[in-house]
């Protein structure tokens, strides 16, 4: 499972999970709006009991529709013509409202239109609430040109919502679950995606080291005939055979410690004067037996001043070999062209080749730890996907910068740029 493929699946796990949020959203919405319609209705209810319990009215068969008013979301008048006695109205109120489930505090009062006044107020506390204080202040005059009885639920919404407990119980329940899934999704995602990094790594460090230890097993095996001793080509060819392959033996596991370490620490350089066309010179004089197996060449296009800059000169070789490295490697028949100049207050590297050439898509990719470039045959080459990270992390280092320009089956140019006054 790559990478891309891993962002696929959280990024369908995330819209999934927003989903499923998102419709709980909407049921807790509606829940709400069926439980404040319920609350609405069983008060209506309560007020019709309270009609039928107690002589309010002259004119019974009046529709309640026209006697009950809610005036907020909060307050409810509903209209007597005779005024009933304080302990009988609250009695017969509160039965009525726990006889349809309504458990809140609430304060009640009667208006009298003749005296544009109230007459009395009450607050009555829920069972549940075991709060017999009025802490509700006054009900404000609501100017009608009749008597009516003002209920006021200063709790409503907060009894509605501790309606829905369960609900809500339900979706912190599952908010919990599905993060702790998502947490869990993108574990073992990262987990899979290290796995395959160590994989692939083995299986490139596998590849990389056993080539070079062959041949030298077998130019040591070579080297112990007696026969050697009267042929002196082949013995010349095996020494020489040893010494490439343990150069690139060295060179190797160089850049892998000191990419590790540079990866966990602060990258340190120590400068001197350095001549870049000096490094780039014995960078190619030590990859020419690569270049002339492949029967390459090398073009020079430099500055003729040998410039001086201030610069690690162990890790910038190293740097400018990987890349000329990989000039040849990934060229079938290497024409490499070096070029340097001074220019703008920059001292300027191109190396460019007539390789494979590198997907645009994948540009941004080639400077990362392990990355190796997916394209046709490219994976035929040795290489640990460590070159190029750490060219990244010297030039860095040094406050300069890479750019490359690539065009697939054309070739590639890596242009580094050093501020001159900086290095």
């Amino acid at each position: 499972m790559r990478s891309t493929t891993a962002r696929l699946i959280i990024v369908i796990a995330a819209m999934l999970i927003a989903i499923i949020i998102a419709v709980q959203v909407h049921w807790l919405n509606r829940t709400y709006a069926y439980e404040r319609n319920e609350f609405n209705t069983s008060v209506l209810k309560a007020i019709r009991g309270v009609y039928e319990d107690l002589p309010l009215l002259y004119n019974s068969s009046i529709p309640l529709d026209s006697l009950a008013e809610k005036h907020t979301e909060s307050t409810f008048l509903f209209r007597i013509d005779s005024i009933p006695p304080r302990d009988s109205l609250l009695t017969h109120l509160s039965t009525e409202l726990e006889d349809f489930h309504v458990f809140t505090d609430y304060k009640v009062a009667v208006y009298n239109a003749g005296q544009r006044k109230y007459l009395y107020q009450d607050y009555v506390s829920a069972d549940a609430t075991k709060n017999n204080m009025d802490n509700v202040a006054r009900l404000p005059e609501i100017k009608r040109n009749f008597n009516y009885v003002h209920i006021y639920f200063p709790n409503r919404n907060k009894y509605i919502i501790g309606e829905m407990k369960n609900w809500i119980y339900a979706s912190v329940a599952l908010l919990v679950v599905l993060i702790s899934f998502s947490f869990a999704i993108y574990y073992f995602l990262k987990q899979k995606f290290l796995m395959e990094i160590q994989k692939d790594f083995i299986n490139n460090v596998t590849h990389e080291f056993s080539t070079p230890l062959s041949v030298i097993d077998l130019s040591v095996d070579g080297l112990e005939k007696p026969s050697i001793l009267t042929q002196p080509e082949k013995y010349e060819k095996y020494l020489m055979a040893i010494k490439y392959q343990s150069e690139y033996l060295k060179k190797h596991i160089g850049n892998l410690v000191s990419t590790v370490v540079a990866g966990n620490y602060h990258f340190g350089l120590l400068k001197s004067p350095v001549v870049p066309n000096n490094l780039l010179r014995k960078a190619v004089a030590q990859l020419e037996p690569l270049l002339a197996k492949k029967n390459g060449m090398v073009d020079w296009d430099i500055e003729i001043n040998n410039y001086i800059i201030q610069a690690d000169e162990e890790n910038l070789y190293l740097a400018l070999f990987n890349i000329i490295n990989n000039a040849i490697k990934y060229s079938a028949l290497p024409k490499i062209i070096i070029a340097t100049s001074v220019r703008d207050n920059k001292y300027c590297i191109s190396i460019k080749d007539n390789g494979a050439g590198i997907a645009s898509s994948q540009i941004k990719n080639i400077f990362k730890k392990f990355y190796r470039v997916q394209n046709g045959n490219i994976h035929n080459v040795k290489g640990l996907g460590l070159g190029l990270y750490f060219a990244k992390k010297v030039i860095d280092g040094h406050k300069g910068n890479i750019i490359v320009n690539s065009i697939p089956e054309i070739g590639t140019e890596f242009r580094i740029e050093f501020p001159v006054n900086n290095v």
